[in-house]
């Protein structure tokens, strides 16, 4: 833990929840074989959230934004509708879970995007004048994406809707990058090119949040198991030893992206941890 880091605490900001395919959150979970040739899927809950952190002495950051509030009634097309939908209550809208902290999108200083897919950026819009901190690796890619593909019924992944919010300032880095003492960006590349993780030192010992470096506790493993959502494997893998190393290291607890059971045992907004 950074012995400078004093007072830091943070909360979960519940952002309400998504459906996928249990093979995109963990591969070949389910599989037809011989003696059962037609296997059927499932549909699994999956956590969506944005994780308010509270340092004294520099202010108030946020770490992912969640789903745009309107994807599922206007902004998202019919493929991502039927992939993965998404579900959320009144109660469950970011202006909504800040206020029960007794804060506005004004009062964040800083906002940390993960990376950029649809379901971690899609608040973007809230904060045209906040620092926004992005890998560079994860930009490029987003952009890529989002503005090479003029029918954006294929986009699934990177919205453009969601990405070319106007933003004052971008703070574009590479690599792991501290913001201050006690939280830092930890780059866990595979899921995306800019996969993002974050270090919390607490008072009460470190957090490490994987995002979706690793879903759940089944795909982090070990062994490590990819989703069946995203890029290189290999890299995937190495990432998740470099988080096992920082683990070991610091004896912080290991936070997956969207991992239904852990999310549901941990505490909410308008709790703390510190």
């Amino acid at each position: 833990m950074n012995t400078e880091a004093r007072g830091i605490r943070f909360s979960i900001l519940d952002l309400g929840k998504m459906q996928c395919d249990q093979n995109l959150v963990v591969t070949g979970s389910l599989y037809a074989t011989r003696s059962c040739p037609n296997k059927p899927n499932r549909m699994l809950d999956i956590s969506i959230d944005s994780l308010l952190i509270d340092v004294p002495g520099y202010g108030n950051i946020l770490y992912d934004l969640g789903c745009d509030p309107k994807g599922m009634e206007e902004h998202w097309p019919e493929s991502i509708q039927e992939l993965s939908p998404y579900y959320q209550t009144p109660q469950q809208t970011l202006e909504y879970q800040l206020g029960l902290l007794g804060l506005t999108p004004e009062d964040i200083r800083t906002v940390i995007l993960s990376h950029m897919h649809v379901d971690h950026a899609g608040y973007l819009y809230l904060f045209p004048h906040t620092e926004i901190i992005v890998q560079r690796r994860e930009m490029e890619a987003a952009f890529a994406y989002a503005f090479s593909q003029l029918d954006q019924e294929n986009h699934t992944l990177y919205m453009r809707r969601d990405i070319s919010a106007p933003v004052d300032r971008y703070t574009v880095i590479d690599g792991d990058y501290e913001i201050c003492p006690g939280v830092t960006c930890i780059h866990l590349p595979g899921h995306t090119p800019g996969m993002m993780g974050l270090q919390v030192d607490l008072d009460s010992g470190t957090f490490l949040f994987a995002r979706d470096a690793a879903y759940t506790a089944d795909n982090y493993g070990p062994p490590s198991i990819p989703s069946g959502i995203g890029g290189d494997v290999g890299q995937y893998i190495q990432s998740h030893e470099k988080l096992r190393r920082l683990e070991k290291g610091t004896g912080g607890k290991v936070i997956f992206g969207h991992d239904w059971n852990q999310w549901s045992a941990m505490k909410h907004a308008p709790a703390y941890y510190q």
